[in-house]
């Protein structure tokens, strides 16, 4: 994808850009700080030998002109921090640099990408991965989600993949796919390696949707709020709707605080890295298209072992192939039974890992 700079369109050329209903467009404008610096001393004629006789168009410009064409902001990031040359600072410390919430407020050079929105009205098949383990005693949360999911008219397939359960989650499950197989397609999958991750990436290869979402089988999430955030990705296909936990008030003991503050710290971590805000980085409730799994699958995103559930690979995959984020607020209850399958510490290690890593990146 081509980036312009804005001081080298003209007025027609610019709203061309927008005209011609480009998929993506990636802008390049003066940071509000340097803009009028730029004009008075001529900085881009002096330093770069450009003219300055030409419109400068701002952040807040073109945001609203792109709004008037029908296209959506994605996000915008600091492209350049300083007019001067910094070929000799090494890259990675210039990306750690370029997204420090202070210092990128203040670059010289900012870019922000835009997609064309069309809403989708077609009819399209939506898979729902639920990944299971150690869940036999949800029996009845499981039945009472599927008859929700009769009751919606969309078409849909459910996969259920089991990770090698020490209970009878497997025959539950088996059950389950017998009682409801009248009223839509059910698969069910014996996980073959480890984790929520690897779990995910296995239901979402024998799925069949154009749209995928993914459930937990703990089903804490509100099961109305996750139909609601599964309707409203039909829309657009250049979305990820990453449901958030933190927006309403939850059930007594429904998140222990120590996990909280955790997630609290990731989400503002996340949000300055991407330059996006991220209210709930760990909730497990997310739904994006096949076309950007496929992307994540090729690039070889899912094959990193640092990241043991895949939601911050999902959301920082996203900012990076330009998917629109949407914080979508859900009602978050206690688990009814069993217990959570993660480690607090050991996890929350592997995950500021993850993070350490898209902090040296061009993200």
């Amino acid at each position: 994808m081509q980036s312009f700079n804005t001081w080298n369109l003209t007025n027609n050329q610019l709203h061309k850009l927008f005209k011609d209903k480009n998929k993506f467009i990636s802008i390049r404008v003066r940071g509000n700080t340097w803009e009028p610096i730029t004009r008075w001393l001529r900085l881009d004629s002096r330093i770069f030998k450009e003219t300055t006789n030409r419109p400068r168009i701002t952040l807040c410009d073109i945001e609203s002109l792109a709004e008037i064409y029908n296209y959506r902001s994605i996000r915008w990031k600091a492209k350049k921090l300083t007019p001067l040359p910094t070929q000799l600072f090494p890259k990675k410390l210039k990306n750690i640099f370029r997204k420090l919430p202070l210092i990128k407020h203040l670059a010289y050079e900012l870019e922000i990408t835009f997609y064309r929105y069309i809403e989708n009205n077609s009819e399209q098949l939506i898979s729902i991965i639920i990944p299971a383990r150690n869940e036999e005693g949800n029996r009845e949360l499981f039945i009472r989600a599927l008859n929700k999911f009769k009751q919606i008219s969309i078409n849909l397939e459910i996969i259920f993949v089991e990770g090698n359960s020490m209970d009878n989650t497997y025959s539950m499950l088996k059950d389950l796919k017998t009682n409801f197989s009248d009223s839509f397609k059910i698969l069910l999958l014996k996980q073959s390696g480890k984790g929520k991750k690897n779990a995910v990436v296995e239901g979402c290869n024998i799925s069949s949707g154009e749209i995928l979402a993914i459930v937990d089988s703990d089903f804490t999430v509100d099961i109305d709020d996750s139909i609601s955030a599964i309707m409203e990705s039909k829309k657009n296909e250049n979305i990820l709707i990453n449901c958030s936990r933190t927006t309403f008030p939850m059930e007594k003991n429904a998140m222990r605080w120590a996990n909280y503050i955790g997630n609290r710290c990731f989400a503002i971590f996340i949000s300055i890295l991407i330059n996006k805000p991220i209210s709930d980085s760990l909730c497990g409730t997310k739904v994006f298209s096949r076309k950007f799994f496929n992307l994540m699958k090729e690039n070889g995103s899912w094959d990193s072992k640092s990241d043991p559930f895949g939601d911050f690979t999902i959301i920082f995959e996203a900012a990076k192939n330009n998917i629109k984020i949407l914080n979508y607020p859900v009602r978050y209850y206690a688990r009814k039974s069993g217990a959570p399958n993660i480690s607090r510490w050991v996890d929350g290690l592997k995950l500021l890992k993850v993070c350490l890593l898209y902090l040296v990146s061009d993200i």
